[in-house]
Order: C-alpha cells, then structure tokens, then sequence
C-alpha cells in the first residue's frame, strides 16, 4: 500500500470574492476608454452604429470633432465601475449613460460598457491569486 503525506495542502480562500471584486472594478473601467476612443463596442469590438445625419449635422457644427458618444465629456469622464452589494458591479454614469448602452425606441443602442476579451485573461489571474493564494484564507 502507498501512502502519500502533503507537505503543502491546497488551501483555498473562501472569501476570495470582495478582495477580487475591488481589484476588477479598475480594470474594468481603464479597459473600457480604448474601446470609446477608437468609437466601438467594448465585448464585441465592433463599431458603434453611425448617428442620423440630422444629428450628425447638428453635432459637427455644436461639437466639431467630438466622437459619436462625446459632446462634453462627462459622461465618460466621470464614469466609474463599483463593487456592488449584491456580489455584482454598478456602473456610476450621468442619467443618459443607460440610454446610450441599451437604446430607446428612438435611437439605437451604442454599448459603451462592458468585458472586453482583453481583461478576461487578467481578471482570471486575479481570481486564481487570490482563491490559493491570498493571505486572507478562511
């Protein structure tokens, strides 16, 4: 009969969730602004739908310059990605942030939030860290 002695039992970190919560919400936000930069959806990577050429018209003579989901930059300037209660994120955004993500009956959605294919691998690292290896083991 063999028998095995471990020196070093896996220990796993039941608590891992608040610690890796707080540690995504950054990223999640900072892997958003290229994606509004370069004017596309972040999950997909595809272009946000072009704007009607009324408004088009009207916003190159009020904002010339401007991207799609840009007049004065509050929106995206003061977004922030939270922890939320219920084990979830909130998104802090002005009240017209949803509006744009998921559209009205009278214009089209242009998603400007989400998990881009870029932060799954490092948001997985940061889950494995702190599950076996974090000091907070319960």
């Amino acid at each position: 009969m063999i028998s095995f002695r471990i020196k070093d039992p896996l220990v796993i970190n039941f608590n891992w969730w608040p610690q890796t919560q707080k540690e995504w919400a950054p990223i999640l936000l900072a892997d958003q602004k290229p994606f509004w930069k370069n004017e596309r959806e972040p999950t997909k990577n595809t272009p946000w739908a072009q704007l009607t050429p009324k408004y088009e018209a009207w916003k190159k003579k009020k904002y010339p310059g401007q991207p799609i989901l840009r007049l004065t930059g509050v929106m995206q300037d003061t977004a922030n990605i939270l922890p939320g209660s219920n084990g979830g994120f909130k998104v802090e955004t002005t009240h017209y942030g949803p509006y744009l993500q998921f559209g009205t009956k009278k214009m089209v959605a242009r998603p400007w939030m989400g998990i881009p294919p870029k932060s799954l691998k490092t948001l997985g690292l940061l889950s494995i860290k702190n599950i076996f290896f974090s000091k907070n083991r319960n």
